[in-house]
């Protein structure tokens, strides 16, 4: 659902960000508030809601030149360390940027072109870690098949 979301986040970008050069340079009067809803609202969306579905996709970049290099055994404990060290720092991002959203909601700050409360935006990027350190949490048995997304060895398909 939040890869839907993020999709549609893209989309209304594109559209906005569209109309808005259309409306600019061909009737001289641009959107009011286009680039600020793009820039508070979409672009945040697009992003953090699209982080799991990054996850799934295999396509968070990994160096693996020493990695590849070590025994099994000694592999399999850098690949159990470093999906566990993605799981803290995901679920430390979780804290603060909830922390932060729940200070968002309790101000009444808006855009300075339109009375839309920024708050809700900061809401979209806890909402991404959350998913991202569940499918991480999920996917935690799976490191020692070798199996776990975070240390896939093929490429995403293009």
């Amino acid at each position: 659902m939040l890869v839907y979301a993020a999709v549609v986040a893209a989309f209304a970008m594109m559209l906005l960000t569209s109309a808005d050069a259309l409306s600019r340079y061909l009737l001289n009067r641009p959107i009011l508030g286009a680039y600020e809803i793009t820039e508070k609202y979409l672009i945040v969306a697009m992003v953090f809601l699209g982080l799991s579905y990054a996850y799934r996709g295999r396509v968070f970049i990994r160096v693996t030149f020493l990695i590849d290099r070590l025994p099994r055994h000694a592999r399999l404990a850098a690949d159990y360390a470093s999906h566990a060290i993605s799981i803290f720092y995901s679920l430390i991002f979780l804290v603060a940027t909830a922390r932060q959203a729940w200070r968002a909601l309790s101000d009444v700050t808006t855009m300075t072109s339109l009375p839309i409360l920024l708050g809700p935006a900061y809401c979209m990027v806890p909402l991404g870690f959350l998913a991202l350190a569940i499918l991480m949490l999920i996917d935690l048995p799976r490191v020692r098949e070798g199996r776990a997304l975070l240390f896939a060895q093929d490429a995403p398909e293009s």
